[in-house]
């Protein structure tokens, strides 16, 4: 006989009533199969348990010594079964929206509040566009915001199973560069006039410098790449110090000191998206969303 979680309880509930009888009836079971249960567990534990007399069944000091450990074991459990009771009501009731270093979580949230969806929102921010698919497949969150370079990444992936995905703008690729460079206030710009720049290199999962290194490389030339700082990390504060170049989407916003500039052949262009999961309440609500989006996101400013 192996020890098992309902056989803590049963001592506790003979414990808790002092006597089978009483014990019987609570657990909904007949006296004598409770008998047995409690005479298999003492020679399980090479002893007796309960003293049974006039007055009911006492714990014997063997009988105590197992019941405060039993008690140990069931109030973390109780604690935990609480605990992911807790956890799965929050989950039902909360929207689950995540992003990966999308530059338009602000417009999204401001959007949010306009829809009666219901709760707050639970924010998930991943780090890599590639985890962020990842959790709305497996149903983790329920909509996120997502970009695809047009013309780099392939066509616009096709939705998948349980997820959706409407497209709600474009950006194009940009140029940041410090304000006080010559390429900030030149009268134009090609990939040429960047061969011999020092480039930033977006690193995490999703390649960005694999398609940095393949987009040079289509104009003739392999990026001179200095620096390697993830997309949230300070990409300006390193331009603006080094005199580096960056390719960035003409929504990311720009501290002082760093400008955006077009670049004449360059003609990549970002699509904005919004993934959600069909089984999701707000499923319905994403067209609206959508529209409330496209009204609300940043117009690029170049120099």
């Amino acid at each position: 006989m192996e020890l098992q979680i309902r056989h803590l309880r049963l001592l506790r509930v003979v414990a808790d009533t002092g006597s089978l009888n009483r014990a019987a009836a609570a657990l909904e079971l007949p006296q004598p199969a409770l008998s047995r249960q409690i005479r298999r567990l003492e020679e399980l534990f090479g002893g007796a348990l309960f003293e049974r007399g006039p007055r009911g069944a006492r714990p014997t000091p063997l009988g105590s010594t197992v019941l405060d450990h039993a008690e140990s074991v069931l109030r973390i459990l109780d604690d935990f079964g609480q605990r992911l009771h807790d956890h799965r009501e929050v989950r039902s009731r909360a929207l689950r929206v995540g992003w990966a270093g999308s530059v338009l979580h602000e417009p999204l949230l401001n959007s949010l509040r306009r829809l009666p969806y219901g709760e707050r929102p639970r924010i998930v921010v991943t780090g890599s566009t590639r985890e962020l698919v990842d959790l709305l497949r497996a149903g983790e969150i329920d909509i996120a915001l997502r970009d695809h370079t047009l013309g780099q990444d392939g066509p616009l992936p096709s939705a998948d199973g349980p997820v959706a995905q409407i497209v709600w703008g474009h950006s194009p690729v940009l140029l940041a560069v410090a304000a006080n460079r010559p390429q900030a206030t030149a009268e134009r710009l090609t990939m040429a006039d960047l061969a011999h720049e020092e480039w930033i290199s977006v690193t995490g999962p999703d390649g960005c410098d694999g398609k940095l290194r393949a987009l040079c490389a289509s104009y003739g030339f392999t990026p001179r790449i200095a620096h390697d700082i993830p997309v949230s990390g300070p990409r300006c504060d390193v331009i603006r110090s080094r005199g580096c170049v960056a390719l960035s989407q003409a929504c990311r916003p720009l501290p002082p000191g760093v400008v955006h500039r077009s670049v004449d052949d360059l003609g990549l262009r970002v699509g904005h998206l919004v993934a959600f999961r069909r089984d999701s309440r707000i499923a319905a609500q994403v067209p609206a969303l959508v529209a409330v989006l496209s009204a609300a996101r940043p117009r690029p400013v170049t120099a």
